[in-house]
């Protein structure tokens, strides 16, 4: 959900996923319909699950400015 939605959930919120996207397959609830799904948990509560598939966090300092060049520099990467 962190690549596709920019939601960082839990791990929990990704069950919450998978089981709506069964129901909706097996017929249970309607596919042609909006479903709203309530994922409360972030996922820096579990940030262990997924340490393997992201870099290191980056460290900067409380200003704006810093925030603002971390920004720039991720962008001229992509």
């Amino acid at each position: 959900m962190a690549e596709t939605e920019g939601i960082f959930a839990e791990t929990a919120g990704g069950v919450t996923v998978a089981c709506t996207k069964k129901l909706i397959e097996t017929g249970k609830l309607p596919r042609d319909e909006r479903i709203v799904l309530c994922i409360t948990g972030h996922g820096l509560k579990t940030a262990e699950a997924v340490a393997d598939h992201i870099g290191a966090p980056t460290c900067i300092k409380p200003s704006l400015r810093e925030f603002d060049a971390m920004l720039e520099g991720m962008e001229a990467a992509v």
